[in-house]
């Protein structure tokens, strides 16, 4: 796979001698691998090209035709300007869903997900503004006017609002998508996205529904190796994205003007 928005070659085209197809690259980092046979869920079958053993086995053409789709939206929101929410709470999606996020300069949350996040962001914005007032408070020296006792307890409730919210920090309002590393562990944050109309992206992995996803890309979600190899193929690909202004943003007026 290449590292720009074409990231993805085209069926049928030749490539140089002795590199790795799409196919043989995803196959390499485990995304391939399903979930026990056991649970697997109907919505997945079509995306199943192999029962035989224990594990199901993806279908890995599935696998980067999602792929193709979710890298080709989640670019059309970037040009726009527009903001991505990374979640990834399953433990091999934590580290690099941060890394990810941090990179692109945009919101996370890896940690467990607080219901009413999307459904009642307005608590939650509360909640984000607090945490910064905290912080301000902080670093202008105020909370030398408390005692320590007091003082102390201030910065147990930085460090929580820290771990639950440090993340969304800068995120003053609802996304305009949201990358999801697994329809498992983050189903919560799926689940509420769907209610308030935030499309998503991101892995179904054979035992999940792929319905309420806008893009779901059939792989392995508990592998470190297939969840970061997909998640760094979404940070090459979007980090060099340019904002596309519209032309009647550039030229329209501004308010003090009309």
């Amino acid at each position: 796979m290449e590292t720009n928005s074409n990231i993805l070659a085209t069926e049928g085209e030749p490539r140089p001698e002795g590199q790795e197809s799409d196919i043989e690259k995803m196959a390499s980092h485990g995304v391939h691998l399903g979930a026990l046979r056991a649970h697997s869920h109907p919505k997945m079958k079509p995306n199943v090209w192999s029962n035989k053993s224990i594990f199901q086995i993806i279908d890995l053409e599935k696998s980067k035709k999602g792929l193709k789709s979710a890298l080709d939206f989640l670019v059309g929101v970037r040009k726009k300007g527009g903001v991505i929410l990374f979640v990834g709470t399953g433990f091999a999606a934590k580290e690099i869903t941060q890394k990810v996020a941090e990179a692109l300069g945009m919101p996370y949350v890896t940690e467990r997900w607080l219901g009413g996040t999307f459904t009642n962001f307005t608590t939650i914005s509360r909640r984000i503004e607090y945490l910064r007032t905290l912080e301000s408070q902080k670093a202008a020296g105020e909370f030398e006017k408390y005692t320590k006792y007091e003082a102390l307890k201030l910065q147990e409730k930085i460090q929580k609002l820290r771990k639950d919210l440090g993340g969304l920090i800068n995120m003053t309002r609802l996304p305009d998508a949201m990358w999801a590393s697994s329809a498992n562990y983050d189903k919560i944050a799926v689940r509420e996205a769907f209610q308030k109309n935030v499309p998503v992206a991101g892995l179904v992995n054979t035992n999940a529904d792929p319905s309420i996803f806008n893009y779901p890309i059939p792989a392995g979600d508990s592998s470190v190796d297939s969840v970061g190899f997909i998640l760094n193929l979404v940070k090459k690909t979007l980090i060099d994205v340019k904002v596309v202004v519209p032309a009647e943003a550039e030229v329209a007026p501004k308010e003090s003007e009309r």
